[in-house]
């Protein structure tokens, strides 16, 4: 008895918890890394999908720790410390008990992500418990969107899934549950535990589960790579500007996991996600940059110390100033000193790059011109730009993939 109010309280602690990091507020941008940080389906499967141990060796000790714990003591994350567990066992004592899903499917989930990864693109990653809790804060952060929406929704269903049949996300869907399963069969097929009875009375489903998993995930990682959505006649910007280290698009979209870490931490609220048509399915519901509500802070790189997943590479302040996220360009026919001559060099005065150069016109007028060299694409021109007559004179686009700039003087005495 005392050890079950022991677990409850430290289950309600860890969910109080997950609640507390997820608001964010002034605490460091690491710190939004901690619960995903504490899933070894994500280390495993973005480690595999990106050829490369992306965590370190300081964030892959939650993970490491935790799988660890499962070939000692089985399902102890579950039980003890998942916030998403904590909340699906509170929600079955609210429903009628109904039985609407009967065959456990968590095992093929599991082998259809890992399948995946091999490819480069672990789908279906998004379905992790640990990554619900950041992709809820955007709510309350102000860049919550309708395309958002889709990947946030897919938490609270659950709850509602569960409130019918009790536990059943934990039971029958939760791949993470089925990896720390597979930790405590390890234990027991190697003399760690009691076996009871003689031979099994029916043969192991590990090998059928394997087998659907990787019908199911290679061809799904093929589709998700391979198709993309139609284009509307109005699509201008077929590349999205992506968070500094993200590299490019296609490699971005595969290891996101939507859990909007990124989204979370950003203080200039300048990350949304877009639902843009013409765009691979791989590319969908991942965080852009916006310039039209904000820019990127040239001295901030939160986001590149809060993702989990290693979608977004760690930068340091100086390697962040120098990457390319976008290349600005000046509608001349939108301009109000190429239009219309009138004196307006805002985009050269807002620009912390100084990438906005002079070009002469008639009376002696400057007329402003990138210089693609310097550019960084953080948005700032776009964004301070007051001109509404055709719509911004200044639009950035994304690149196809994000390059070091060489720095403009000394980084920090130029900005």
């Amino acid at each position: 008895m005392k050890t079950r109010w022991l677990r409850q309280a430290v289950r309600f602690l860890c969910l109080a918890g997950a609640v507390l990091l997820s608001i964010g507020g002034p605490m460091p941008a690491w710190a939004a890394r901690l619960v995903p940080a504490s899933s070894a389906l994500v280390a495993v499967a973005n480690t595999i999908a990106a050829r490369t141990w992306y965590t370190g060796v300081f964030w892959g000790l939650p993970a490491a720790l935790f799988l660890g714990l499962s070939v000692w003591r089985g399902l102890f994350f579950c039980r003890w410390i998942c916030p998403a567990g904590t909340l699906h066992s509170m929600a079955g004592r609210l429903g009628p008990r109904k039985r609407i899903l009967r065959r456990r499917l968590n095992g093929i989930l599991f082998w259809t992500i890992l399948a995946a990864a091999f490819t480069g693109v672990p789908a279906l990653l998004f379905l992790d418990p640990t990554l619900a809790w950041n992709r809820l804060s955007i709510s309350w952060s102000g860049a919550v969107s309708a395309a958002a929406l889709v990947p946030g929704l897919v938490f609270p269903l659950l709850l509602l899934l569960s409130a019918v049949q009790p536990a059943v996300w934990c039971t029958h869907l939760c791949p993470l549950r089925y990896l720390y399963e597979l930790g405590g069969r390890f234990r027991r097929r190697n003399g760690g535990g009691k076996q009871k009875g003689g031979a099994r009375s029916t043969p192991d489903p590990i090998r059928r589960e394997i087998a659907a998993g990787f019908l199911l995930g290679l061809p799904l990682a093929l589709l998700l790579k391979s198709v993309r959505l139609p284009a509307s006649k109005n699509a201008a910007d077929p590349l999205p500007i992506l968070p500094p280290g993200a590299g490019n698009p296609d490699r971005f979209g595969a290891l996101c996991t939507r859990c909007y870490t990124c989204i979370s931490v950003c203080p200039s609220n300048v990350l949304r996600v877009r639902f843009v048509s013409g765009r691979p399915i791989v590319q969908l519901f991942t965080p852009e940059l916006v310039p039209d509500v904000g820019f990127c802070d040239p001295f901030c790189n939160r986001c590149t110390q809060a993702c989990p997943a290693g979608a977004i590479r760690p930068l340091s302040l100086e390697a962040k100033q120098s990457q390319q996220l976008g290349i600005a360009l000046i509608r001349q026919e939108a301009c109000l000193a190429w239009a219309d001559g009138r004196y307006c060099m805002i985009c050269q005065e807002f620009c912390p790059y100084q990438a906005i150069d002079n070009d002469t016109g008639p009376k002696e007028l400057p007329r402003p011109v990138v210089n693609v060299d310097r550019c960084r694409g953080c948005g700032a021109c776009q964004h301070e730009c007051p001109s509404v007559r055709l719509g911004k004179a200044v639009i950035v686009y994304g690149v196809t993939e994000q390059q070091t700039l060489r720095p403009y003087g000394t980084a920090a005495a130029d900005l």
